[in-house]
């Protein structure tokens, strides 16, 4: 009887100890997650840790402040367009989901509106993404002909050095088949491109120029000829590519200059070629004339900047399109002077005054003859903002000195 009371004991023990202990497992296996978080592989942390919005790829900005920024600089406003900065969130939020496709999409339609270069980078970043490297290269080239040494680009191709190797710098000398607006090289502001029109097949250079930030500048064109068979002709395509009325033809032998004055950040296509038969080697340079004075972008009422009584501002008309608004704050009520003195002998000017809330009122004396300057009696209020507006007459242009009293 000895040999069965003992068993039975025994197995009344193990019982006990279960139910005493049953919580131990459950802090063992707690314990262990916690070590394997604390010290297992980085990339496991990364996945649990990170919100996946955190995580973008390498190369790519999802800052949406940043293109808006861009946007203010190189086209001299604010963008008002609410279906593109929304446009540009759904796209970083494509991306941190890893859709890039839609992402692509999206980007595309933001560059039509906003062709900045944060734009253009991210789409070469997405490209590349999708072994698209053609368009990849295309598009650090549009961010790169904007800004040429685009730092965010700069790094992108450092890094896809596959990409780089396949030359997305904008080229200093033409690179054929370049006879179509579509095969056109794209250049840069400032630096000059070396070309050749071939004799006997009909010949033409087709570049595609980005125009600088603002302000809006006179933009001198030059084909500069290394020929005694040649006569340049230059024609001028919208981004459209259509042909405007911009353009210009001189003889065998002489070198080509033309002055234009585009909208900022705007596309044109530049067509090289030779009158009749005409060939020979050239050099294109397109230079900015840093023509626009220091208070420029001022052609609206808005970006009207604020002058002081007694102090005169040097400033210009560039052309016939030019139009500068300055304002004022009347220290006292009574009467100011607005002259107008001229600093040079093309120059025709005239003047519009505003009230404080931006109406008319009135205009300053006419001037017929260029050179002469103009002074104006305005009537004003104690502590209140009024607005002048200078602007030529007849497509005149040329520098003056601004000067309330």
């Amino acid at each position: 009887m000895a040999a069965p009371q003992y068993k039975k004991k025994k197995k009344k023990n193990q019982l006990s100890l279960v139910r005493r202990y049953w919580w131990l497992p459950l802090v063992l296996s707690g314990v262990i997650m916690i070590f394997w978080i604390a010290t297992g592989p980085r990339w496991s942390r990364a996945k649990v840790n990170l919100p996946l919005a955190t995580r973008p790829i390498s190369g790519y900005t999802s800052n949406t402040a940043a293109v808006l920024q861009e946007y203010l600089h190189f086209y001299g406003k604010p963008l008002a367009n609410a279906e593109i900065e929304r446009l540009c969130n759904q796209a970083n939020e494509r991306v941190a989901a890893r859709d890039y496709s839609n992402a692509v999409g999206m980007l595309e339609q933001v560059a039509k509106v906003a062709a900045v270069p944060a734009v253009y980078n991210n789409l070469g970043v997405l490209y590349a993404e999708v072994n698209d490297r053609s368009r990849s290269i295309n598009a650090f080239r549009e961010a790169l002909a904007r800004d040429v040494d685009y730092q965010p680009v700069r790094l992108n191709l450092d890094r896809l050095k596959d990409i780089m190797a396949l030359g997305a710098e904008p080229v200093s000398r033409e690179v054929e088949s370049n006879n179509t607006p579509s095969l056109a090289n794209i250049i840069v502001p400032g630096k000059p491109v070396e070309g050749v029109i071939a004799a006997a097949v009909n010949d033409v250079d087709f570049f595609r120029i980005t125009t600088p930030p603002a302000p809006r500048d006179l933009i001198l064109i030059e084909v500069e000829n290394h020929s005694t068979t040649l006569a340049p002709v230059l024609k001028i395509f919208d981004a459209d590519e259509r042909i405007t009325d911009m353009g210009k033809t001189v003889a065998v032998g002489e070198s080509l200059k033309l002055t234009i004055a585009p909208s900022p950040n705007t596309t044109y296509f530049l067509q090289v070629s030779g009158y009749g038969s005409s060939a020979g080697a050239y050099t294109l340079r397109v230079l900015p004339q840093k023509a626009f004075d220091v208070y420029e972008p001022n052609d609206d009422i808005f970006n009207a900047p604020r002058i002081t009584l007694g102090k005169p501002v040097e400033a210009g008309i560039m052309d016939d399109n030019d139009t500068d608004f300055f304002s004022f704050v009347s220290p006292r009520s009574g009467s100011v002077n607005v002259v107008i003195t001229n600093r040079s002998t093309t120059l025709i000017p005239a003047l519009s005054t505003f009230f404080p809330d931006m109406r008319s009122s009135g205009f300053g004396p006419d001037i017929k003859t260029p050179g002469g300057n103009l002074r104006h009696t305005l009537e004003v209020q104690e502590s209140q903002t009024y607005f002048l507006q200078v602007w030529s007459r007849s497509g005149t242009a040329g520098k003056y000195s601004l000067l309330v009293e």
